[in-house]
């Protein structure tokens, strides 16, 4: 095997372990948003914080690492992609290879999946949340006043006011 391709599929290999470990985070914060636990969700988010920037270093290796494999002949190695690779490579390294595309592209659908779960979790929680402390305001304002938010005047509300009926 090709010591570059071999690199480049111990590369995916530690991508995909990377990967599931951000699902995992994933599916934490969905927990803790779903539990309104803030302390547990900020920890989350260091975590991930961590990962990405793994994922990041390890992407930046990728890039560099694919500029030393050998282009096939027509392609560019500035434009080179992991499927020009496998369509070019035979053999069990080509399985290999191939095996670990498929398997970044399925994590990657699982990412951006829970991504969008978690969005809207986070809308629809943000709305319960304006919506709760609208009714509190308007409770406590309709408490607070001597009127109807029809206009009219609430009678009960009267008794501890002093009126001048001299007017």
């Amino acid at each position: 095997m090709n010591p570059a391709l071999r690199k480049l599929n111990a590369l995916i290999e530690k991508k995909i372990a990377l990967y599931d470990k951000f699902i995992l985070l994933l599916q934490e914060q969905w927990n803790s948003i779903t539990e309104y636990s803030l302390d547990s969700l900020q920890a989350i988010l260091i975590k991930k914080e961590a990962l990405v920037d793994q994922i990041q270093a390890l992407e930046k290796e990728r890039m560099s690492l694919m500029g030393k494999v050998n282009p096939p002949a027509g392609a560019a190695s500035a434009t080179l992609t992991l499927k020009q690779i496998i369509q070019n490579t035979p053999g069990p390294v080509g399985g290999q290879l191939k095996k670990g595309r498929e398997a970044l592209l399925a994590r990657i659908a699982t990412i951006n999946g829970l991504h969008e779960n978690l969005k809207g979790l986070m809308d629809r929680s943000s709305l319960s949340l304006k919506k709760s402390l609208v009714l509190f305001h308007s409770k406590g304002e309709e408490a607070s006043s001597p009127y109807h938010p029809n206009g009219k005047l609430q009678e009960g509300k009267l008794q501890g006011r002093m009126l001048s009926l001299d007017a």
